[in-house]
């Protein structure tokens, strides 16, 4: 059986030692020649470059309270704790898929994308190559995201350009009660300025 090595020490290299029962490297650390590589950075773009390094080393891990049924997916997968991904679905290749994620069916997620703990996948959501979900967003069904697209957390994406804020619960608050609110709830709507990087022809 091959030796396991993680690379970083940071926190989720701690977790993943403590998963996949590998040993974390500093980067200054020589990598033995038989080791299999798990990536233990958390920064999608520093993910990249590591896996794209060390393609054809690095192995995924999948963690045993992780649910998911047949699946396609690419080399690099990391399930961690609590993700449920339904049927249908293709992952790319050097994909995190974060602490209680949910991924509904026939989601297609490129590759080096960061889903953060929490965040729900509706069905026939598309993410391009690159793409970060943060903790707690929600993409609705049949959504398609771009390369390199950046969700904030807590954020409702119902639309490739319509990002909403998460609803804000005002009942009982002494500011709702002074206007009259006191059994409403608001929506705020906003259109975040989305972080797409292209690359250089």
């Amino acid at each position: 059986m091959a030796r396991t090595v993680i690379l970083g020490n940071g926190g989720y290299a701690k977790i993943l030692a403590c998963q996949a029962r590998g040993e974390c490297l500093d980067k200054d650390d020589p990598i033995p020649d038989d080791a299999d590589i798990l990536i233990g950075v958390g920064d999608k773009d520093k993910r990249r470059e590591l896996y794209l390094k060390h393609r054809g080393r690095v192995v995924g891990t999948v963690a045993d309270t992780a649910n998911f049924v047949a699946m396609n997916h690419g080399d690099g997968l990391h399930l961690m704790r609590g993700v449920i991904v339904q049927p249908g679905c293709a992952i790319g290749e050097n994909v995190l898929i974060n602490f209680g994620a949910l991924i509904d069916h026939d989601c297609n997620i490129g590759d080096h994308c960061v889903i953060s703990p929490g965040a729900i996948l509706c069905g026939s959501v598309t993410l391009g190559e690159g793409c970060f979900v943060g903790a707690g967003a929600i993409i609705i069904q049949e959504v398609t995201l771009p390369d390199e697209t950046f969700v904030p957390a807590g954020t409702l994406v119902v639309g490739p350009d319509d990002f909403r804020k998460p609803v804000r619960d005002v009942r009982g608050s002494r500011a709702a009660k002074a206007l009259g609110l006191e059994d409403t709830v608001l929506l705020e709507e906003h259109t975040f300025e989305k972080r797409v990087e292209h690359s250089p022809d």
